[in-house]
Order: structure tokens, then C-alpha cells, then sequence
């Protein structure tokens, strides 16, 4: 239904006002008028439900956009328009009325057939609003824009307004405004609209970078230039612009590019192409807003074309470091820091660097030293830090010549615990002045207008004191609360002063956390190598460069026994140590870009032919320790020092040493040592160390204390216990680790009692990094742990345990460095893993010490969290009371092929709970994982969630999760209570999808933990199995009373499977839960061929059918559905449709939603009983309801007050006669254009009767035969 104008009303005419404002700058800006979008709700919400109702004319529009509301400001009224332009499908806008040439009908109209715009729509509206409105035409910067076109001629490509408010002139680009959501078929009518509140009052200075008007006046004449006035972060992407590629060379083209802060708030962008050719350069910007939850977002703000004639001179990618800006900036002014250097170029001509950091209130800083091709480790020699209580000094000694990267992470530790964030970082050029003279970044502005100019000083802010409380100035007025806009740091993050476990690249990693300072200090409390022992200065290797691997072996497969080669008659074994001597100290291996010893630099074939020829050595008994040296080794021609050391290594690993036998063993002989293995009078060391000495490779055995299958954390060792023999072996001028023992995984075979045993190598013990073997292996000599800084017994026996799936998955421990954890209260236990290479998941056990897993019949697993997020597995224990715990924790890769893996143990924490609060911690919920938040099936559907923790906290006791969703897919959730049952929670969580959006509103019965649990499949390839891809803990720490949701079935809500393939379309109401302030709601769909509908109303409360309070409209492709609520509460509408051709009796239903009315507005009546024929695409335009004594209303009504007739107007296909029959009168009604008929009926005697008035139809054939289509009881 629709509102009127008044008769004979008439809007304002603008046009008739002498207005004399000529085109100058509005002397206020957007934000002067308005800071916020709520500020239009109402305004907003009236727009748009009239942009949902068709009008007979512009009058009627006009009275009901702007007049009916009493619009009072030029402002609300601009509002008004704008909205219902953005949100009005422009392309089937008609009126009843028809438009006569030069009408403002007539203009609307003009749109849908590419002969108006959305200018001169919106100058029209404005103008029969009384609010001046212009048209300014020009150039802009559009879809098909590219940067480096060229705007010619005359021939404009757009339109927007100016328009007048308070005498001030501002921009309003509503066509701009409107965002095409949905375009099914791409067919204009069947667009879905949003709107972009940018382009509504658009400051002139933002506007000009995409409008360009051809009359100046459009652009108020204003000077622009680049910077920002609002805190603003800034990244960046590079593509050629031919390909749209991102990377060249396998580097990404961004690391060819400096960004960094510059002075008076600007940011600037200085690119070195790496070739010639053409790039597309896009900047983003995001806002700090200092507001909760806002999300992180950037938003493409400007875009360049480069044309690059030649390639730079000095091309190559910037230092590797966490962030894409350099330079000191938010970040650091919200540390309450002042930077020296202010800027972040930094050059130095004799490698020395210092910075300064001035505090204004208490903070500590840490540093990071990086360089392309370097390791941190060795940098991290290079670089450090002085706190001298009221500032932090930074020292660098750069090892040689090149471009470096320093990366600056602080903490505030009133807030922030442990934990250090990525602050700032700086780009440091170690090279000569002339050579600075001619780089890259001298191209920036700020670095030209600095040229000469040395020895400047800065006035910065009071320097803190310790003792002395206050803020900088420039800090106490920051508006930025929300750290999240910052680069993001997890709670906590890397505790410690280099990563325990396995040493990855971290130049990406933007946090860290250092020991928590003792006493207020900022010194760390101890650092690995920092013990009570010197060792002096180790000697470091020269690293020889590793030559490239021979061509693969040629290899005869063996049967098991085959008889080996024979060596030839003057084949001797000469052992190294007396052919060439002693062997070299032992040492760590030199830093510096050389290839190290190790697997990858084995060719993949070579290495597969190696494996395979001591594979097939192992099979056969060789009569000497001569014989089996020379099938080895000297048979083939192996040279290469890492094949030999390969070949060794893997036939051991093979080979059943428990048969082996040979013809003569004489004491002191290598056969001796290895017939040992047997009596155990040797060692695998022995053995490997004999081999390796008669293969022409020095090697060492080392003995020393070893983390086996015995031992537990915390263990203290000494002599006796515990013991272990490895080796050391020298490749190519670098002493390399080995332990042959530990990788020869003894497997029984299928009958135990044959003792037959095949052997699984685990490739870790082959030449591991000697920081990483120090953490179960601890030699007896310092020296032969192979580190810069040899770490103490004491260090070691506190060092957590890892097994090598720890270093397999490049793990590292971000929290909690000790094998035993001494806690109180809560734990959280944090990982770090190699997220963006490497998909992990993770699983764990808590047991007691003794090894009992429950606690007064419950698993001690509920009483931990685990999560996996950005790169970070956390652990969050709440243990139920005080003793000794065990935690194992479990990983495994996640990839289809590793689907039916198990998963292995990568570390172990022994956890000393020393108390626990008054009131004992609970379980978690019962869920069905024990990992928390989105699964690896979450992903694998292509499904991505705005949520990034596995925590949501309620507000007033209701939370919504959103999840998008690549195609239809069909989801259930679960709600999990410890002593509330499920079937009770179902009321308490409801979903329902809206587009490519699945909905879940959580309702939380009172304070407490819920579990939430999703599942999901796709049913066009699953049908109705579901499987769990999501589990949620929603923390209420509110006292509430909440009004649950009504139960549904899962799939009730939104379009059922028949929608989509009518080919319907929910065109008002896309999301199928409807709050309403209003007991009224009109609903509109549209189809692709005719239909026959129908809709039921239930109220869900009182399980009452309501079906004469729902009607049903067709007109042409147009579906519409009007409910009216008879009461307050929750009810469901349940459409109903099937295709016309289909000539079927069942409707099956199509879409349900589910309505909730919070107000009685106005009193509402019966819609007349629809008959099938009605169904079939009939349309009422008036009277639609009449005022009866039926119904929940029917005492409201004043019989004596009501018309003497009503007015019919109605579309009935294919009818010859319309007649309406009021207690037995007949009325006929008159034929307009088309299917139309109307006429004035006389119901004034049927009132109160419960008379019945009828509209009947007759549709050829016999005349005096009439269908009854409506049925209206009075």
C-alpha cells in the first residue's frame, strides 16, 4: 500500500527562490556537519522503505519522501533523496499515472531508458524539495580508468551535483554512491543496491582526485596536495602492467620498494624497478580510528602507472623485515618514545649505526639486525641495546658493505606483560658517499631537501624519569585505542632473546617478546650462552664451497643374500687419519651467504640413486670389512663428501647389524668394532666413525648426555645415566653433526617371533642444525656443540624437551622456554608454525605424573584451550587443583594426503601447579574437538570468518557470528553448556544465510562459557551428512535475561532448495530474520516465469496459523508479500510457489523467515480469503484490507464511521468480466488499459453482518460463469 499526497498539495519549487551564491569553497567540511552515519538512522531507515513502494505519481513520491516525515533542514531533506536514490532499483522505477513530456515523471523514467542521469534525478528531487541543487558535468576516473590515460575533447564521461545547504556549496555523487550488489545474469533489473556514504557531501579536496568538472566552479577552485591529516597507516601492492603479475623472479615486486614516514604527515613511495617494461603502483590506506571492533581493512586510495625506460643500476629486494613501512611512526609515539633519527634512511660510511630512543614514560626496546642472505644468528652479534633508565641507545657494527634492515620492538610493561611489538624499522645503506650520492632513495623529497645539511638538531618532549609519572603530549592527545590497527601482535609473543627450537627466517615476523624484565631493569634475566662458563672466542671454520653433485649411480637391484663385487686385487683401505693427518679443531660454521653442508645440496636424483645403492648393499653379507667398503663406496667412484657421509649414514640406517657376519675378526680390527654392535662392546658412533675413517672423511665421536626415550622434563643429569655416543663429521671445511643410532627407527615385523626388523629413517639425525641438536644432545666437551655461544648443563637440563617433528614442522617456542613450568592459575602455552608455507594441526594430552588423564571422572583435556591462529598454536590450561602435571603436545600436517596420518609428539612441558583459586577452575565445554576455532575443514570449504579468536564475548548477552561461504552450502550449529542440556540450548542459537553470508545469532541464557559448534557440507556433491568446521567458546560475563530464539530446524531460515531453481529472487528482504519496531511489513520477490504463491503466518508463541493476516500480489515479474502482525512476539512466514505451466496441486515451500515484532503500531485486519486463481498472478492495488468486526481489532471499530463504499482497482490476466458481489449485489467493474479494472462498490450494508463481498472473474466461455478469487468476510 502506499501514502497519498493531500488533494491539490504542491511541493516547494527551489527554482522559484533567488538564490545568489556564487561557486566558492563552503567554508566547512564534511565532518562539520556530520560525524557519523547514526546521526541519519531514521532518516536513513524512512528512505529506503519508500524506495520499496511503487506511486502513482511524482507528487505522491515527493509528499511521501520528504513532506510526510516534516523534513525541516536543506541537510535532511539532501538525506533523504540520497538514500532512497541509493537504495531505489532505477531501472524499473514507473508510475501508475503515466509521464507526460517535460514532467518530473518524465526524468525519473529517463534512466532505465540511457537518456538521463542520476544527476539530474537528484537536481529534479531536490528542487521539488525547495533545495538548490546544480549539475556539474567533467571528467572521471571510473571503472575503465587505468592511471596514465588521457581525458580529451569535449566529451564528458560523467555527471554529480552540487548542492546548496546553509549557503555553503557541497558535492554529492549519488550514482558513484550506489554499489551493485547482485546482478543476476547481469541484467540491470535485477540489481541489488548499497550505498557508499564517501560520495554524500564529498569534500572537494578528496573528490578532485576522481572528478574533474569542466566548469571550475564545480571544483571550488582548490590547491591540492599530498599527505594526511588523520593517523593513517599505509601499505602497498606492485603488478606489471601487462601480465597483472605480482612477482619477478620469484621476488615480489613490493620488496623492490621503500616506503617510509616523511615530514609534516606525508608518505612517501620509491620504487626501483628491477626491468624495464610498465607497473601499476596502488597505495591503501586505513584509517585509525581508535574505534573497538572496527575492522582491519585497507582501502585502495590512489594508483599510478610507472613506465620504467631501464632497469635500475641497483635493483634487488629491500632487507627482509615484518613491515612494508620504515621509518619511526604511530607505533612509537604510542610507546611514549621520541626516535633519533626521526626519518627511516639511515647511511653510514664505516658501518657503524646508533639510534636513540628518549622515553617520556616507562618502556623497554629491543632490536633486530637483519640482512638478505645472512642468518639472525650471526647478526645478532652485530647489534645492541643500552637503557639507560630514561633512554635506550641502539649500536650496530655492520659486518660488511650492503643494505640492512633494523628492526625495533618495544613493550609497555604497565600493559603489556612479556610480550614486545613490532614498533618501527629502519633502512640502513653501508656504503660510500658516493654510492649514497647515487641510491635509490635520494629520490624522495625529504632526502633532496636534506641534502647537505648535517649535524640538525630536534626539540623533543621532556624525557621520562624513572619515578616521574606522565605522558608526552603528543601521546596523552592520541586518539587510538585500537592496537589491532597496528601491525598484529597476539597476546603474547617470543620470549626470548633469539627463538628456541628450530631458527627460520623471522625477518616476517612483526613481534617478539623478550625475558621479562627483574626489578624494574631492562636487562634480559638470561639469555641461551650467558652462563657462568667461558669459553672464550670459538675459532670458526672456513667454509669450502660445497661442489655440485655427481650424476646419479647406476644401481643393480639385489635379491636379499645376492653375492656382492668382488674388489680388485690391489684395492687397499687407507684410514684418514693416517693418510691425511690430525683433523681440524672443532668450530662453528662461518657465517656468510656459502651453501652449508646438508641435503639440499644434494641433487633430488643423486640423492634418490644414493639411498638406493645402500639400500641394495645392505642386502647382501660381505666376507670383509674390505669388501663391504668397496661395494659401498669405492665401486661406484663416490667423491663427493656428502655422498659419502649419505651412503654410510643410510646403510646404516638399513642394515639388520644383528646378522652380519664376517670371515675373520682379529682384535683391533674394523670388523671388531662393527661385530661389536652385537655384544654390545661398540657403538653406532664406533661403527659410523670406522667407516667414515676408511671413506677418507674426518669424523669425531662425541659422547655426552642425551634427552631419550627415558627421560622426562625437569631431570637433572649426571655421570652414568643418561649417557649417549654421536658423531661429528668434516665436510668440505665445516664440522657437520650426525647420530646414526637415533636415526635408525627399529620396526618390528608382521610376526613378532621370527624377530624380523626392517628400520625407519628419520632424517632429522642426518646433519642437523647444530642449534637445534643442542636441545637433546649435550656433548661432554663444550666445543663440540658447534655454537658461537655454547650453552651451560644447567641451560640444557632446563631446556624443554622436543622431539623432530618440533624441527620438521619449523616450530618455535614463543612463550614458556623450560621444560618445566612452575604456574599459578591459568597457563598459556604459545607456538609459533610456519603458517604461511605449512598447514599444522595440533592436539595434545594432560595427564598427572603417575599417568592417570581424569579428575573426579573427567578428561584432564577439558581443562585446556587449543587454538591455531596466524602462525600461533596457543595452549590455555586452567588445571582443576594443585600437583604435577604432564602436557604432550602432538602435530601433524595438514594436507589430503595426510588425512589418515597420526599425528607425532613434537614437545613435552612437565607443569608444577602450585595452587589454585578459591573457587576451582571448570572444564571447558563439552565439545566434540579438542581444537578450538575454524578447522582445517573450514578452509578446505573455502568458508572465511571476520572472527579471528576462538573467544566471542557477548554484549548484553547476544553475540553474531558471520562466516561467507563460496557457494550454497548447508550449516547446523550447537550450543554446549556443562549442566545445561543440549536440547535446552537449541533455542539459544538460530541461523540463517543471507547471500554468500551464513548468519549465527547466539543468545546466552546467563553468565557463563558456551561451547559453539559448527557444521557444514556442501549438499550439491555431501547430501545431508554434515561435518564439524568450526567450535567457538562464547563468554557471557553478564548478568542477563534473555528472551531465546524460537527452536527451527537447521535449514528452516532463507531460501529452501526449490527457491533457486524457480529462479526466484529476494529482492526487499534478503535476510530472512525480520526485527520490526512496526506490526507491518511488505515483502518482494521477483521470478523468472510466471508463478502460482501462496504464504501461511504462524505465530510461533502461541502455535497459531494466521493465514488471512498474509497476502499475496503478482504484478509482472514482481512477487509481493504484505504480513500484517496481529500481536507482539515471534512469527513465521512460510512462502509457498510452484511454476503456472506446472499444473501439480502442492506448493512447495520456497523461502521461510522468521519476524519479530516488538510493536503494535496500528490496528490491522484480515486480507480477504485468496481462491487459486488469485495465486495465479493477480494484483490488488486498492482496497486491499477492510475494516471489519473480526479479528483482534474488531473493538476498535466505529461501524457508523466507516464508508459508505470502497474503491476497487485490481490486474486480473485474461479476464472478460470483473464483478464484485456485496451480499448479493453485483457491481461490474470497469476495464482500464490492459488487464485493469476498477470501480466504486457499495459495502455499507454488510458491515457487522458478517456478510460476505466477493471479486469474481470470468474468463470466457460461458458468461454467466464467475470465479470467485477474493473472498472478504464483513
Amino acid at each position: 500500500m502506499q501514502i497519498k499526497a493531500p488533494r491539490d498539495w504542491r511541493p516547494d519549487d527551489a527554482k522559484a527562490k533567488q538564490v545568489n551564491a556564487p561557486p566558492v569553497h563552503s567554508r566547512y567540511r564534511k565532518f562539520d556537519l556530520y560525524r557519523n552515519v547514526q546521526q541519519f538512522y531514521h532518516i536513513d531507515n524512512h528512505a529506503v522503505q519508500v524506495a520499496q513502494t511503487d506511486h502513482d505519481n511524482f507528487i505522491d513520491l515527493i509528499w511521501h519522501l520528504v513532506y510526510s516525515s516534516n523534513l525541516q533542514s536543506d541537510l535532511d531533506k539532501c538525506r533523504a533523496i540520497f538514500r532512497w536514490m541509493t537504495s531505489k532499483n532505477m531501472y524499473t522505477i514507473s508510475f501508475r499515472d503515466g509521464a507526460k513530456p517535460g514532467s518530473p515523471e518524465e526524468v525519473l523514467q529517463s534512466f532505465k531508458n540511457k537518456q538521463g542521469t542520476y544527476a539530474r534525478i537528484f537536481e529534479t528531487m531536490c528542487r521539488y524539495s525547495g533545495v538548490t541543487a546544480v549539475v556539474l558535468t567533467g571528467f572521471a576516473k571510473g571503472l575503465d580508468y587505468r592511471p596514465g590515460d588521457k581525458f580529451k575533447g569535449t566529451d564528458y564521461n560523467h555527471s554529480w551535483n552540487a548542492v546548496l545547504i546553509d549557503s555553503n556549496w557541497y558535492l554529492v555523487d549519488s550514482h558513484w554512491a550506489t554499489r551493485y550488489l547482485v546482478s543476476e545474469k547481469n541484467m540491470p533489473e535485477n540489481l541489488v543496491y548499497e550505498y557508499d556514504d564517501f560520495y554524500f557531501l564529498t569534500d572537494p579536496e578528496q573528490l578532485i582526485y576522481s572528478h574533474w568538472a569542466h566548469r571550475q566552479s564545480g571544483s571550488c577552485r582548490i590547491a591540492l596536495t599530498l599527505g594526511y591529516c588523520k593517523p593513517t597507516n599505509f601499505t602497498y601492492k606492485i603488478t606489471f602492467a601487462d601480465t597483472g603479475e605480482e612477482t619477478y623472479q620469484g621476488q615480489k615486486l613490493k620488496n623492490f620498494a621503500l616506503q617510509h614516514h616523511g615530514q609534516n604527515q606525508t608518505g612517501t613511495f620509491v620504487f626501483r624497478a628491477p626491468k624495464a617494461g610498465q607497473y601499476y603502483f596502488t597505495i591503501f590506506a586505513q584509517l585509525l580510528t581508535g574505534e573497538l571492533g572496527v575492522k582491519n581493512i585497507f582501502t585502495a586510495s590512489c594508483e599510478y602507472k610507472v613506465v620504467a625506460d631501464t632497469a635500475s643500476s641497483d635493483a634487488a629486494p629491500l632487507p627482509a623485515c615484518s613491515d612494508s613501512s620504515w621509518g619511526p611512526g604511530v607505533a612509537v609515539d604510542q610507546l611514549g618514545l621520541v626516535a633519533n633519527p626521526p626519518e627511516g634512511i639511515v647511511t653510514t660510511e664505516d658501518g657503524q649505526v646508533n639510534l636513540e630512543f628518549k622515553k617520556t614514560k616507562p618502556a623497554f626496546v629491543l632490536c633486530k639486525l637483519r640482512k638478505n642472505g645472512m642468518r639472525d644468528e650471526e647478526l645478532e652479534k652485530c647489534i645492541t641495546e643500552k637503557d639507560t633508565g630514561d633512554v635506550v641507545q641502539v649500536t650496530a657494527t655492520l659486518p660488511a658493505k650492503g643494505e640492512y634492515g633494523i628492526e625495533v620492538y618495544g613493550n609497555d610493561p604497565a600493559k603489556d606483560g612479556d610480550t614486545y611489538t613490532h614498533i618501527c624499522q629502519y633502512y640502513v645503506h653501508y656504503a660510500s658517499p658516493k654510492e649514497q650520492e647515487q641510491a635509490f632513495y635520494q629520490e624522495s623529497p625529504d632526502r633532496r631537501t636534506a641534502v647537505g645539511k648535517t649535524g640538525g638538531t630536534a626539540t623533543a618532549p621532556g624525557a621520562y624519569r624513572p619515578g616521574v609519572a606522565g605522558l608526552a603530549s603528543g601521546t596523552a592527545n592520541l586518539n587510538l585505542e585500537d592496537a589491532d590497527n597496528l601491525p598484529p601482535p597476539p597476546p603474547e609473543l617470543l620470549q626470548q632473546q633469539y627463538l628456541y627450537g628450530t631458527m627460520p627466517d623471522t625477518r616476517q615476523q612483526a613481534i617478539i617478546t623478550h625475558y621479562a624484565p627483574s626489578r624494574g631493569q631492562g636487562y634480559p634475566a638470561y639469555a641461551p650462552g650467558s652462563g657462568q662458563m667461558d669459553f672464550g672466542q670459538p675459532q670458526q671454520a672456513t667454509v669450502q664451497s660445497v661442489p655440485a653433485s655427481t650424476k646419479p649411480l647406476d644401481v643393480q637391484q639385489r635379491s636379499l643374500g645376492q653375492a656382492p663385487p668382488a674388489p680388485p686385487q690391489d684395492f687397499r683401505l687407507i684410514p684418514v687419519k693416517q693418510d691425511k693427518g690430525d683433523a681440524p679443531p672443532p668450530g662453528p660454521a662461518a657465517g656468510g651467504p656459502q651453501q652449508k653442508p646438508s641435503l639440499e645440496a644434494i641433487d633430488r636424483q643423486v640423492l634418490q640413486s644414493v639411498d638406493d645403492h645402500a639400500i641394495q648393499v645392505s642386502k647382501s653379507d660381505h666376507n670383509s670389512f674390505r669388501d663391504l667398503v668397496w661395494d659401498l663406496i669405492y665401486s661406484k667412484n663416490i667423491t663427493n663428501e656428502i655422498e659419502k657421509v649419505r651412503v654410510i649414514f643410510r646403510w646404516l640406517a638399513t642394515k639388520n647389524l644383528k646378522e652380519m657376519n664376517f670371515d675373520r675378526v682379529e682384535k683391533g680390527s674394523p670388523e671388531e668394532v662393527l661385530m661389536g654392535l652385537k655384544t654390545g662392546t661398540t657403538t653406532y658412533a664406533m661403527v659410523f666413525d670406522t667407516m667414515c675413517n676408511y671413506a677418507g672423511l674426518h669424523s669425531k665421536i662425541i659422547s655426552g648426555y642425551a634427552k631419550g626415550a627415558d627421560y622426562t622434563p625437569g631431570m637433572k643429569f649426571s655421570p652414568g645415566q643418561n649417557q649417549h655416543s654421536w658423531n661429528a663429521i668434516y665436510i668440505y671445511g665445516t664440522w657437520c653433526l650426525i647420530d646414526a643410532h637415533w636415526a635408525a627407527r627399529r620396526i618390528i615385523g608382521k610376526q613378532a617371533s621370527t624377530e624380523e626388523f626392517h628400520y625407519q629413517l628419520d632424517e632429522y639425525f642426518f646433519l642437523p642444525d647444530p642449534h637445534q641438536l643442542i636441545y637433546t644432545h649435550f656433548p661432554d666437551d663444550p666445543r663440540w656443540q658447534l655454537l658461537e655461544r655454547p650453552v651451560t648443563l644447567e641451560e640444557f637440563e632446563n631446556m624443554p624437551h622436543m622431539k623432530p617433528q618440533f624441527f620438521k614442522y619449523g616450530l618455535e617456542f614463543v612463550t614458556h622456554r623450560t621444560a618445566v613450568i612452575y604456574s599459578r592459575g591459568e597457563i598459556h602455552i604459545r607456538l609459533r608454525y610456519p603458517a604461511h608455507r605449512l598447514a599444522v594441526l595440533f592436539s595434545f594430552t594432560i595427564q598427572f605424573e603417575g599417568g592417570v588423564e581424569e579428575y573426579n571422572g573427567v578428561k584432564l583435556n577439558r581443562y585446556c584451550i587449543q587454538e591455531s591462529t596466524g602462525g600461533i598454536a596457543s595452549f590455555s590450561l586452567r588445571l582443576p587443583c594443585s600437583g604435577s602435571y604432564m602436557l604432550f603436545i602432538y602435530a601433524k600436517e595438514d594436507t589430503p594426503e595426510t588425512k589418515d596420518y597420526n599425528f607425532a609428539q613434537v614437545c613435552e612441558y612437565k607443569i608444577e601447579h602450585e595452587a589454585v583459586s578459591d573457587v576451582p577452575p571448570e572444564p571447558y565445554p563439552p565439545c566434540s574437538s579438542s581444537s578450538w576455532g575454524v578447522g582445517s575443514a573450514f578452509y578446505r570449504y573455502g568458508l572465511t570468518t571476520y572472527q579471528q579468536s576462538c573467544t566471542i564475548y557477548t554484549r548484553d548477552g547476544k553475540a553474531e557470528l558471520q562466516i561467507r561461504q563460496p557457494c550454497p552450502m548447508q550449516f547446523m550449529a550447537k550450543l554446549k553448556h556443562n549442566r545445561i542440556g543440549d536440547s535446552e540450548l537449541e533455542a539459544y542459537v538460530i541461523h540463517r544465510t543471507v547471500g554468500n553470508t551464513a548468519y549465527f545469532n547466539i543468545t546466552a541464557p546467563g553468565r557463563g562459557e558456551y561451547g559453539l559448534e559448527i557444521y557444514a557440507n556442501n549438499p550439491a556433491t555431501e547430501g545431508q551428512t554434515l561435518y564439524h568446521v568450526a567450535q567457538f567458546l562464547v563468554l557471557c560475563q553478564e548478568d542477563v535475561k534473555t528472551t531465546p530464539m524460537p527452536k527451527l530446524p537447521p535449514g528452516y531460515l532463507g531460501a529452501q532448495p526449490k527457491f533457486s531453481e524457480f529462479g526466484l529472487v529476494a529482492v526487499s528482504h534478503q535476510d530472512p530474520i525480520i526485527h520490526l519496531d512496526v506490526n507491518t511489513v511488505t515483502i518482494q520477490f521477483k521470478s523468472e516465469a510466471p508463478m502460482r504463491v501462496t504464504a501461511n503466518l504462524i505465530s510461533v508463541e502461541q502455535e497459531e496459523e494466521f493465514p488471512d493476516f498474509v497476502f499475496s500480489n503478482t504484478l509482472g515479474s514482481y512477487i509481493t508479500f504484505i504480513a500484517n502482525l496481529p500481536t507482539t512476539g515471534f512469527f513465521k512466514l512460510q512462502i509457498y510457489a510452484l511454476l503456472i505451466a506446472d499444473k501439480r496441486q502442492e506448493l512447495p515451500g520456497v523461502y521461510n523467515y522468521l519476524i519479530n515484532c516488538q510493536q503494535v503500531t496500528q490496528a490491522v485486519f484480515p486480507f480477504p480469503k485468496q481462491y487459486a486463481q488469485w495465486k495465479e498472478g493477480c494484483y490488488m492495488a486498492e482496497p486491499g484490507v477492510i475494516p471489519t468486526v473480526r479479528g483482534p481489532f474488531s473493538n476498535q471499530v466505529q461501524i457508523n464511521r466507516l464508508p459508505e463504499s470502497v474503491n476497487f482497482r485490481v490486474k486480473i490476466p485474461g479476464a472478460e468480466a470483473v464483478a464484485v458481489v456485496a451480499s448479493n449485489e453485483w457491481t461490474h467493474l470497469k476495464q482500464g488499459e490492459g488487464d485493469e479494472w476498477s470501480g466504486p462498490v457499495k459495502v455499507s450494508h454488510c458491515y457487522g453482518t458478517n456478510s460476505k463481498v466477493t471479486l469474481n472473474a470470468n474468463f470466457g466461455g460461458d458468461k454467466t460463469s464467475y470465479a470467485t478469487l477474493l473472498e472478504y468476510v464483513l
